[in-house]
């Protein structure tokens, strides 16, 4: 499992280098506060979480990763898998899980303007990606207040940007994306989830 996150991290650096500087930098929006910003280049903003999630390349849809059930505004809804072993731990399928609803939940806060939407998580078989583990799948509802509270708690913020840092001319998740993520996983998913 380590191996395949590895080498998920590696493409994804790797492809983020090789994409036009232009582009990278091509944005009307300013990001909430830009101090994390070592070149005055604003964290990149989008209008749609299609653009955001395409841009990412974390997720996709012909590698059965990622799903749109509703791109209407209104009932934004999103469906999400990370590839697993089969015979990985439940513990790893669902902390999987649940890093990535909080994952793609701030992701979208901090690059979009994108007030609520709802996060299906479900891993997929790292040796067949249209086999979904089901049992380990959670769905979750979250705007953008709710999503600050949580912040405010436990990284004692309410700006979204604070999840990134730029790295050689590159937004990527910064250490206080990580409190969220692994530190504060369960903590912060049950906030996340409580209805």
């Amino acid at each position: 499992m380590k191996k395949i996150l590895l080498i998920l991290s590696v493409i994804v650096i790797v492809s983020c280098k090789t994409e036009n500087k232009e582009a990278q930098y091509e944005e009307t929006n300013t990001v909430e506060n830009t101090g994390n910003c070592k070149s005055g280049n604003a964290l990149k903003k989008f209008s749609t979480l299609k653009e955001m999630l395409a841009d990412s390349r974390d997720f996709n849809e012909d590698g059965g990763t990622l799903k749109f059930i509703s791109l209407d505004e209104k009932k934004l809804h999103v469906q999400i898998s990370k590839p697993v072993l089969e015979n990985d731990l439940e513990r790893v399928k669902n902390e999987i899980v649940k890093r990535d609803i909080i994952y793609v939940a701030y992701q979208t806060f901090a690059q979009t303007t994108i007030n609520e939407l709802t996060i299906t998580s479900v891993p997929n078989s790292n040796d067949n990606p249209k086999k979904y583990f089901e049992k380990y799948k959670q769905t979750v509802k979250i705007n953008r207040g709710k999503a600050k509270e949580i912040l405010k708690k436990y990284l004692d913020s309410e700006d979204f940007s604070i999840l990134y840092e730029e790295q050689n001319g590159m937004w990527l998740p910064s250490k206080n994306f990580s409190v969220l993520k692994f530190e504060k996983l369960d903590e912060v998913f049950d906030e996340i989830n409580n209805k």
